[in-house]
């Protein structure tokens, strides 16, 4: 398998189109979630961080700063490279990020599925299940030291 590196962007970047591409793949294709609710207007002033093999996107995430907290969202990995750590291997760029940038707080709202996976993260379930996008979900929090 060839290595992957991660990358940040910003929403205005070249690498957007196939950042989308790999979310539209993911969430609406997949996940049967509306195109409409995929991409929103916060997509222009959040930082994306993404995986790249080769020339290929095969994850992605984005960071919105909200006040005192960070907000993790649209984490996807490309299905035929999912299991093989991409995905923790971007969570942990992004959250070395935002901890080096004065944040003591990080939250996302995790699919049931995958919870798991976040837990792993060190994030903990916080509040009731709700629906988005016709999935449900549950709020996460991590707090960190910086």
């Amino acid at each position: 398998m060839m290595p992957i590196e991660i990358q940040m962007t910003d929403g205005k970047s070249d690498f957007m189109s196939a950042i989308f591409d790999l979310r539209h793949e993911v969430f609406v294709v997949e996940q049967h979630v509306p195109i409409e609710l995929e991409i929103d207007e916060f997509d222009q002033e959040a930082m994306h961080f993404f995986a790249l093999q080769g020339d290929q996107i095969v994850g992605t995430l984005r960071i919105l700063a909200e006040d005192d907290h960070v907000k993790i969202g649209r984490v996807a990995v490309k299905k035929d490279h999912r299991k093989l750590g991409i995905g923790r291997k971007i969570m942990e760029t992004a959250m070395n990020y935002i901890q080096n940038s004065g944040y003591t707080t990080i939250v996302l709202g995790a699919q049931l599925e995958v919870v798991p996976f976040y837990q792993k993260l060190g994030f903990v379930e916080e509040g009731e299940i709700f629906d988005d996008a016709g999935i449900d979900h549950i709020m996460m929090v991590k707090r960190v030291n910086h």
